[in-house]
Formats: C-alpha cells, sequence, structure tokens
C-alpha cells in the first residue's frame, strides 16, 4: 500500500493496478479522440457545404441547410460521447471528480443532446417549444465546459510539476471560454435590445454590433480545445503515476 499524496491519490500503486489503469485511460483516450474528432470533422464539413454565412449565421440555423441536412445533429450528439469519455479518462487517470463536476460533465452531455434533438424555431413547423428548449440546453452545455475546467483546476492547486504545464495551458484555454462566453452573451443580449428600442446608447449599440454567430464559433472550439487539453492532463497523470508506481 503506497502513501498517499495530495487529494488522496496514492504517491505509489501495484504495478498491476497501473498498467491496468493505463490501458483504460488510453481506452477512454480513444473514445473521446474519436468522438470529439468526428463531432470536428462534421461541423467542418459543414460549414464548407452550406450555403449559409458563419459570420451572421448561428450554428443552431445550419440544422436547416439546404446542403449536409443531419450533419449538425451528428456534431453535436458526437461532441456529447465525447464530453462522457473525458470524464472516464479523467477518472481513470485517478484524478478525482468531485460531484460539481460531475454533474457539469453530465450537464453538457445532455445540453449537447437535446440541442441536437430539439432544433431552433427557424421554420414555422417548428414548435416553439422546440425552440427553447434548444436555446437553453445550448446555454447549459455553453457554461459548463468551463464549469468542468475550473473544477479540475481545483484539484490540480498541489499538482507535480509533471502536470503544471498543462496546468498553465488549461488556465488559459478556462480564461477564454469565460470571456467569449461573456462577450457572446452580451452581443446576444445587446441584439434583443435592439430589436426593443429604437435607440440604444453608444456602449450597447457597439456591443452589439459585434459578431454573435463568428464568436458563438469561437466558443466551440476553444470548448474543443478545453477538452482536449484535459484528456492531456489524464494521460501525463497516468503516465506520472506509472512512473511512480
Amino acid at each position: 500500500m503506497g502513501r498517499l499524496g495530495a487529494k488522496g491519490i496514492p504517491d505509489t500503486v501495484p504495478a498491476g493496478t497501473v498498467e491496468f489503469n493505463s490501458a483504460r485511460v488510453r481506452t477512454w483516450t480513444f473514445a473521446a479522440t474519436a468522438a470529439l474528432g468526428w463531432a470536428l470533422f462534421t461541423l467542418t464539413v459543414l460549414h464548407l457545404v452550406s450555403s449559409f454565412d458563419p459570420i451572421t449565421d448561428p450554428v443552431s440555423r445550419y440544422a436547416f441547410t439546404d446542403s449536409g441536412k443531419g450533419m449538425l445533429e451528428a456534431s453535436l450528439l458526437s461532441f456529447a460521447v465525447g464530453v462522457v469519455a473525458v470524464r472516464g479518462a479523467l477518472l481513470a487517470s485517478g484524478l478525482r471528480l468531485g460531484r460539481t463536476a460531475t454533474i457539469l460533465f453530465f450537464a453538457a452531455a445532455l445540453g449537447l443532446a437535446a440541442a441536437a434533438l430539439f432544433p431552433a424555431t427557424f421554420t414555422s413547423d417548428i414548435a416553439p417549444v422546440s425552440g427553447l428548449i434548444h436555446q437553453y440546453a445550448s446555454l447549459v452545455a455553453f457554461l459548463a465546459v468551463p464549469g468542468v475546467a475550473l473544477c479540475v483546476l481545483d484539484q490540480l492547486r498541489d499538482t507535480d510539476e509533471s502536470s503544471r504545464g498543462t496546468r498553465r495551458v488549461l488556465v488559459w484555454f478556462t480564461s477564454a471560454a469565460i470571456g467569449l462566453l461573456i462577450l457572446f452573451g452580451a452581443s446576444y443580449l445587446a441584439g434583443k435590445m435592439a430589436l426593443a428600442a429604437s435607440s440604444l446608447s453608444s456602449l450597447p449599440a457597439l456591443i452589439g454590433s459585434l459578431p454573435e454567430a463568428a464568436l458563438q464559433r469561437l466558443v466551440f472550439v476553444v470548448d474543443f480545445a478545453l477538452l482536449a487539453t484535459l484528456l492531456t492532463l489524464a494521460n501525463r497523470t497516468a503516465i506520472s503515476r506509472a512512473g511512480r508506481g
């Protein structure tokens, strides 16, 4: 039985256990990479074949594209699977995820799945309730991913040297995700205010002029990068523990 290190994780564990955990991390990493890679690939192809404008048209509108029907839904569902697989990789590496992190992981996955299954209300044949579910499910997913990263960062306060570089990258991407979410939310709200008021002060007008759809895509990209960084962290943690085994 090895001595306990930071956060109650054993500094040394039996070699057989380390090998088993390393194999589990590799399996979860493969599943997460395949799911997230397919989601990103599908979303990229959808943007290439669709006639919509990525600067002005929100991602949700691509569910009604003239080419590539069903690709947005497939991408979001694959993204949801990738989120769950990232959680599996972190747990297999020995990192302990608290209740809040677990809730946020599944909130992100369920939010993405709900956004895929309930399209936004861009056409008259889509029920308004579907649009509301899509909107709030997307909001939950957007908020949950950086929330997960914050929870993991809290666990890494006393991390060893091998994971400090990954922690710095995770801090950077988490900060970028939060900043982009604030800009995206402000742009969205300013746009709604512009529809309700004929004149706005200079600051809301400036915020409303930000490319909302482009900001939404940047949020997607940074969320992918966040999850990829969490995967890197899981693998480095597993390697570090194997070296102590």
